[in-house]
């Protein structure tokens, strides 16, 4: 990707960042005594590689809330879709960095392929594990601050767009890299990140990840099938109570054990987070999104966007607007 490419997406990175800051679409909800249960994913190094660098569109894997032991750092460059870390949900857009420490469970559903079984949208990644170069390396004096960031990345860390911006562009570069050069480049990102101010934890600091199979399956079925039917008012408890075949008094509690949070509570979280994006996206009319969003009627769509955001979805559609034309 070229350096061109890169600074013509930085003015859209800087829009997306202030609207956020100031019209927030993030939440991180207490978790309960159980966090929710991702499938465990093994990820192996090609040959001749200790670590993973790729474009998420050149796979061919599904869409699913999953862990695995190595970091991972995500960049998107354009795109918009909603982003779950640990117990956090909330919307990303252009020049979306952030980077997850070890088994943090994790999930990203782009707009463009909502409701899709496979995500192509790109996305640049890389994964490592911590102990890819021995037990001890990130121990050495020199790389204090790096273990200190690997250990931070626990709750999942993003970044403001100009870092973004900056290490998206030598990632995308490390995809044409070998051998030595391509792991100074990768140290030289996270000597990077360690310097970069203005970052935001994604997880609460009381998020706690325990794991059994059995939980995990039946977890990242239910939140597979949220993802894939989020815009049809018909997704409801029952429906899900119906696919894990539990009643529904009993899929409740353990839905509330497993995420700290009720169904209702989940899917409307959601939910509104996409209307918010399609509000400051699209010029659709306010009746469009909440329909597009799964909500059956415009009074409920009205009353869970005030709830959830602090303000009408009229008013946050200018506040927006006015942000974005403000220079």
């Amino acid at each position: 990707m070229s350096q061109r490419s890169f600074a013509k997406s930085d003015t859209l990175c800087a829009h997306h960042w202030c609207g956020e800051n100031i019209l927030p679409q993030i939440s991180s909800v207490p978790a309960a005594a159980h966090a929710m249960k991702p499938s465990f994913e093994k990820l192996v190094p090609s040959s001749g590689e200790s670590f993973r660098c790729f474009d998420r569109k050149t796979l061919r894997s599904p869409v699913k809330w999953h862990r695995h032991p190595e970091v991972e750092l995500t960049f998107v460059e354009r795109g918009s879709g909603a982003r779950l870390v640990g117990d956090h949900i909330g919307s990303y857009g252009d020049c979306d960095l952030v980077l997850l420490g070890s088994d943090l469970p994790h999930t990203w559903s782009s707009d463009e392929y909502r409701g899709q079984t496979y995500d192509r949208h790109s996305a640049m990644v890389v994964q490592f594990h911590p102990e890819f170069l021995g037990a001890d390396f990130f121990r050495s004096p020199d790389l204090k601050p790096v273990a200190a960031l690997i250990q931070k990345a626990k709750r999942g860390i993003s970044y403001p767009p100009q870092v973004a911006v900056a290490i998206g562009e030598r990632i995308t570069a490390m995809l044409h890299m070998k051998g030595a050069r391509r792991l100074a480049e990768l140290l030289t990102c996270l000597h990077e990140l360690t310097l970069a101010r203005n970052t935001v934890c994604l997880s609460s600091a009381s998020y706690i990840f325990t794991a059994t199979q059995a939980g995990e399956t039946r977890i990242q079925q239910i939140c597979d099938h949220i993802a894939q039917h989020l815009s049809e008012p018909k997704l409801n408890h029952k429906t899900l109570a119906d696919l894990v075949y539990m009643n529904p008094s009993a899929f409740s509690r353990f839905f509330r054990q497993s995420t700290g949070r009720t169904v209702t509570a989940h899917i409307s979280e959601l939910r509104i987070g996409l209307a918010c994006r399609l509000l400051t996206e699209t010029d659709d009319t306010i009746l469009n999104i909440s329909l597009e969003a799964g909500f059956a009627n415009l009074s409920n769509f009205n009353r869970r966007f005030r709830e959830l955001r602090n303000t009408t979805p009229r008013e946050y559609r200018k506040r927006y607007q006015i942000i974005g034309h403000s220079d």
